[in-house]
C-alpha cells in the first residue's frame, strides 16, 4: 500500500503550480480541463515519489487558514541534502512565507515549517 497522491483546491492554479515548481521541482504529469463542471486541475510529480494534485474550482470557499484547524495539518518533503533544506528555507523567507520553526543548528539533519503559497502547511526536512 503506498499514498499516490494530495488534493489541494487552490485559488490561483497556476501560482500553485509554479510554487511547486519552483521550491520542489515538480513535474506537470497531468493536466484537467472540464468547463462543463468548472474544474481545472494538475496533477504534478515530485521526484518520482508521490504526487500533488493541484485543484480548481472557482465556487469552492475557503473556511480560514488556521493552522490548528481540522484536517490535513501540513505537507511534508524530505530533500535529499542539508544544502537542498537550507535553499528552500532562504526562498521560503525571501518569499514572504510565514516560517513557524526552522533548525537550530547550521548544519546536519533539520526541519522548517512554514505557511506558504495560499496557506499551505509545508514540513521540509533533511536528515530524519
Amino acid at each position: 500500500m503506498y499514498l499516490r497522491n494530495v488534493g489541494i483546491f487552490v485559488k490561483d492554479l497556476e501560482g500553485a503550480k509554479a510554487f511547486f515548481e519552483k521550491y520542489f521541482d515538480a513535474k506537470l504529469l497531468k493536466e484537467i480541463n472540464n468547463p462543463e463542471k468548472n474544474y481545472y486541475s494538475y496533477v504534478m510529480v515530485l521526484n518520482e515519489s508521490g504526487m500533488i494534485e493541484l485543484m480548481c474550482k472557482p465556487e469552492t470557499v475557503d473556511l480560514g487558514q488556521d493552522p490548528n484547524r481540522l484536517g490535513i495539518a501540513h505537507i511534508c518533503i524530505t530533500v535529499d541534502s542539508r544544502e537542498q533544506l537550507d535553499t528552500i528555507i532562504d526562498g521560503f523567507k525571501k518569499d514572504g512565507y510565514k516560517i513557524q520553526y526552522e533548525p537550530s543548528k547550521p548544519e546536519g539533519p533539520g526541519e522548517v515549517r512554514a505557511v506558504t503559497f495560499e496557506g499551505i502547511v509545508m514540513e521540509v526536512n533533511y536528515g530524519f
